[in-house]
């Protein structure tokens, strides 16, 4: 039962912050929205950290300080904390984030306004305070199809009604990205976000968090080539941006065409706040970016030689997920590749096979061109 005065509980898993976690704790506590309480769970906290928790308690009650065994993932923590939470509501705090003071008035405006999940904007910071990243309106779109193909909303961003994490399994260990991981499942659930662009969230973009840290195990063939001073070939003139143009051009005409068959599903998730046109962000996005190709990798496959994707992926079962729909959505980008392979491996004797079937895997981006 939800506790009276109580609208929404924070969970802030800890581990070693030491005195950096009033920093976060302070930006919870500055929050125009007062009845919440914050749940600050000590994943076995070694160091002084519990101690600033504790004195931050002592000042506010509506802190609260609860210590679990060492598990070294934050899906032990968080776990203990929905354990815990007496809110209405359920949202996320990392404690190398902050909030800005209007973070939870927005959040629980969308949630308390139907939203199942709510998720605002963010400001990515590196460890000076640097803003490194601008945030695309486009970032804030949501559909099933886009939460299935990219890493979208980091928990400190993120709210939803208490006890749709608990049906959907809740938060599961491995080698990261277990956010994306959950929103997933919800959204298999048939549970959907809805979004501002307006940015809430100060959030750390450093080369010591744990998403930069982890390893890349699975691997995306984009096209298998029996020749391998052709794939070289292939591989050096698409990294070198020989041929970006025709595939900036792909791109575009890939998300423009996937996106109208979201919006007829009648799922497209348009942000509360922003009254853009969609084509014209789409084109920024696309026609902005700086570099193509920088993840591509050569590897053998099964005595040929694949051009390929070391991906960011959430689990196995995700990466095939995404891989079956791959082709159906950036169809003439692949079929760019296979002719390009075509023409650097014609007289070599052997035929390309291109396409996500080749492999498991999932794009790094929604959307984005095969890079």
């Amino acid at each position: 039962m939800s506790r009276p005065g109580v609208r929404v509980s924070v969970i802030c898993p800890t581990y070693n912050r030491s005195r950096k976690i009033t920093d976060t704790i302070d930006s919870v506590r500055a929050q125009s929205v007062a009845d919440w309480e914050l749940l600050v769970v000590s994943d076995g906290c070694d160091d002084d950290t519990e101690d600033w928790v504790r004195g931050s308690a002592a000042r506010d009650g509506r802190v609260r300080l609860h210590r679990i065994e060492r598990s070294g993932h934050p899906s032990g923590p968080r776990n203990a904390g929905l354990a815990l939470a007496r809110g209405e509501f359920i949202a996320y705090l990392d404690h190398d984030d902050r909030w800005r003071p209007d973070h939870l008035r927005v959040l629980l405006g969308l949630l308390e306004a139907g939203a199942e999940l709510a998720a605002t904007g963010v400001a990515y910071h590196d460890a000076t305070g640097g803003e490194v990243a601008p945030f695309p309106a486009l970032s804030a779109w949501w559909h099933p199809q886009l939460q299935l193909m990219g890493p979208m909303f980091e928990p400190s961003r993120v709210g939803h009604r208490r006890g749709l994490a608990e049906a959907a399994g809740g938060w599961r260990t491995g080698a990261g990205l277990e956010d994306w991981d959950l929103w997933l499942r919800m959204a298999d659930a048939g549970h959907a976000f809805r979004t501002v662009v307006e940015p809430t969230v100060d959030l750390l973009v450093d080369g010591g968090t744990r998403r930069n840290r982890m390893a890349r195990p699975h691997r995306l063939p984009l096209v298998v080539l029996d020749d391998a001073k052709a794939a070289h070939t292939l591989l050096g003139d698409l990294r070198a941006g020989r041929h970006d143009e025709p595939f900036r051009a792909a791109c575009l005409a890939d998300m423009r065409e996937w996106y109208g068959q979201m919006a007829d599903t009648g799922e497209l998730v348009r942000p509360q706040d922003w009254d853009g046109d969609l084509h014209a962000e789409i084109e920024r996005v696309v026609l902005g970016e700086e570099k193509l190709f920088g993840e591509l990798v050569l590897v053998p496959e099964r005595g040929r030689f694949a051009i390929a994707r070391n991906l960011l992926c959430a689990r196995t079962e995700h990466a095939r997920r995404a891989a079956r729909l791959l082709p159906g959505i950036q169809p003439r980008e692949m079929r760019l590749l296979r002719e390009l392979a075509d023409g650097v491996q014609a007289g070599a004797g052997a035929r390309p096979c291109a396409g996500a079937e080749a492999g498991e895997g999932v794009p790094a981006g929604a959307g984005t061109p095969l890079r």
